[in-house]
């Protein structure tokens, strides 16, 4: 993964990329680099500005990582005063007295323009003032655009200020869900009491909360493109991470871009086959699909025939490198995977196995401490709905899919021969 950006027009994000020559030279980089774009549709905004945060933190993207500023990270500062303010501050700002009594703290994050578009969503929920000097009694700038409540000109009490400011800091922290209860709670009172106005505008705030969170964007046609980076496969790739991480198997800054899960196949004993499936980004793949043919005579074997595909495999470098080879079966057949794919050490990549009823993973690691470096095999036990098995899961029941489907076509051939 090389950079990782979020787009409100996506074609014209896209187009601006063609303009070679009005390009920085870093960007020119990236460009000649790139090979694939993969796009994730997201419900709202504020959801894509979160996501995108996410993805940079887990993945640390080579070009996210050097187009950004290189000043220290950004934090949200809530100021302790009767009308609290909201400033941008750096790290190396926070160490200052006068910094060193705060409502809240926020962050870090990486870009001021990202904290821009953030506080550009949420204003208008939970507008605030920003007006140092508020004894002159002047309206500011933003009270005449309605996203400050009026602490400028004392249109608003501090009590009443203040908890408009702590449920921002809440929006702010990801809890919406108790927000919006409490907010209805307090709308269901007003309303008791005959304070209609009031009781509005609290629907107008659940409103808009509801607005910027769940949003749907309707798009064109042409812009309509595969969802390659879901959440939840994505999650399950950086769960497996730490797992895979724990065990001393990857670093944590591994990057499972290419995963390829193998199935044996077999009609009688006949027909030996092994299919091949490869997921990119946790996506399926179809055009990197292979099939082979087993060309060892005799009886039918699982492990080698799964030994004699990887071997094939690792005569195909222009294919690309794996950075994960999964397989079905047990420990014998991933010590048996594994002993053929570390022959030639082509590709320094792990395999791991998913065992079924109930579905388990077995990692293989190499274990340092014993005098002959033999390798041992690690059962994982995850609760039946954890994305990492849902995802491995996934690609074994995708390369079985496979097989059985060029499996149904090679007898279809043979019957017509």
């Amino acid at each position: 993964m090389l950079y990782v950006g979020k787009a409100k027009n996506l074609k014209k994000r896209i187009k601006s990329y063609t303009h070679y020559h009005q390009l920085s030279a870093k960007i020119k980089q990236l460009v000649r680099k790139a090979t694939t774009i993969r796009v994730q549709v997201l419900a709202s905004e504020l959801q894509a500005l979160l996501i995108e945060a996410e993805l940079i933190r887990a993945h640390q993207p080579f070009y996210n990582s050097l187009l950004k500023d290189d000043k220290s990270k950004l934090y949200l500062f809530f100021t302790k005063e009767s009308y609290p303010r909201i400033l941008r501050l750096r790290k190396t700002d926070l160490r200052k007295k006068s910094y060193q009594q705060s409502l809240a703290i926020l962050g870090p994050f990486a870009s001021s323009y990202k904290v821009d578009e953030l506080l550009k969503i949420v204003r208008p929920i939970f507008p605030w003032c920003n007006k140092r000097n508020k004894k002159d009694n002047q309206a500011c700038l933003y009270y005449h655009l309605e996203l400050c409540p009026g602490a400028c000109c004392h249109k608003i009490s501090p009590e009443a200020y203040q908890e408009n400011i702590r449920q921002l800091i809440l929006f702010l922290r990801g809890q919406n869900k108790s927000l919006i209860k409490e907010l209805k709670q307090e709308m269901t009172q007003e309303a008791k009491e005959e304070k209609f106005e009031l009781a509005q505008k609290l629907k107008e705030k659940i409103d808009l909360i509801a607005e910027v969170t769940q949003k749907k964007y309707q798009l064109q046609p042409d812009l309509i493109l595969p969802n390659l980076t879901r959440q939840h496969e994505q999650e399950a790739l950086v769960h497996l991470r730490h797992i895979m991480h724990q065990e001393g198997i990857v670093d944590l800054k591994y990057l499972f871009h290419r995963i390829e899960a193998y199935d044996v196949s077999n009609l009688q004993g006949k027909q030996a086959t092994v299919s091949m499936v490869c997921f990119i980004d946790a996506y399926p793949e179809k055009a990197e699909y292979k099939f082979f043919k087993i060309r060892q005579s005799g009886q039918a074997n699982d492990y080698a025939m799964l030994q004699e595909a990887l071997l094939r495999r690792q005569q195909h470098p222009e294919w690309g490198r794996p950075d994960l080879i999964v397989i079905d079966g047990g420990k014998g057949q991933l010590r048996s995977a594994n002993q053929v794919w570390r022959q030639r050490q082509l590709f320094n990549c792990p395999i791991i196995s998913l065992v079924k009823n109930p579905d388990r993973l077995i990692l293989i690691n190499q274990d340092v401490t014993a005098t002959n470096k033999k390798w041992q095999t690690i059962m994982i036990n995850l609760p039946k709905n954890h994305p990492v098995l849902h995802l491995i899961g996934h690609l074994r029941d995708e390369a079985h899919r496979f097989a059985k489907k060029q499996h149904t076509r090679l007898r279809l051939e043979n019957l017509l021969q």
